[in-house]
């Protein structure tokens, strides 16, 4: 008799041992879904506050800087940085459901070439709203609106000014001051932006690049992300 209670006592402890094996099990499996939706909720929601990426009208100039909900802020070199800091702050804290927000002035890139410094959370809104007005109508860009960039911009590239002046940036550093500068020097609003000059060269997550010979050829490299190239 008191080997069976003994071998019932014994199951009874492996079984609860078990289940707390198999909660924790869960429990992490929850947790690694939950730090995967969080990264790709924040990259969705700052793509969207100006329609930039696959499926929208511009791409970023990179670095970019983002702010966290505890303070914090990160400059990020690609979206690659921008997806594994996102991925630690989120394992650092998982209590929070707060996704974070772009840091002002922030650059972009038109699909005509054009770069744009936005100094606002209202300038980015606009430019949303000129996207939504030229693109709205097209299929594969309403399809394909939370979806990630295609491609980034390699450099050096070279950069002309609405006053016909050229200056060559060799780094997104480099074209980020002069924009900047530029943009402190006119008056608001901005009816002309500075260009890209072509030809220009996109790199492509795989690591293949595409030289871009004219802004019709790089309009087309950016419908063909937004069909999933």
């Amino acid at each position: 008799m008191n080997y069976v209670l003994r071998f019932l006592n014994f199951a009874a402890v492996a079984f609860v041992m078990f289940g707390l094996v198999t909660s924790c099990g869960d429990s992490d499996d929850s947790q690694l879904l939950s730090t995967e939706d969080f990264v790709g909720a924040s990259i969705d929601g700052i793509e969207a506050e100006g329609k930039i990426g696959r499926g929208g009208c511009y791409e970023f100039i990179f670095p970019i800087s983002i702010n966290f909900a505890d303070g914090s802020t990160a400059e990020l070199a690609d979206y690659s940085s921008l997806r594994i800091v996102l991925k630690t702050w989120k394992e650092n804290n998982p209590d929070s459901e707060n996704r974070p927000t772009l840091s002002f002035p922030v650059e972009v890139m038109s699909e005509d070439g054009s770069v744009i410094s936005v100094a606002s959370k209202d300038e980015l809104k606009e430019l949303r709203r000129e996207c939504r007005r030229a693109h709205f109508d097209n299929p594969r860009r309403v399809r394909n609106f939370f979806r990630t960039a295609c491609f980034d911009v390699v450099f050096p590239v070279t950069l002309e000014f609405p006053n016909g002046s050229t200056l060559d940036a060799a780094t997104p550093g480099a074209l980020k001051t002069a924009i900047r500068a530029w943009r402190q020097s006119v008056a608001r609003p901005v009816e002309d932006h500075p260009r890209v000059v072509f030809p220009i060269t996109v790199g492509y997550e795989d690591g293949t690049q595409v030289e871009a010979a004219n802004k019709e050829a790089l309009k087309e490299l950016k419908d063909q992300c937004a069909d999933g190239a």
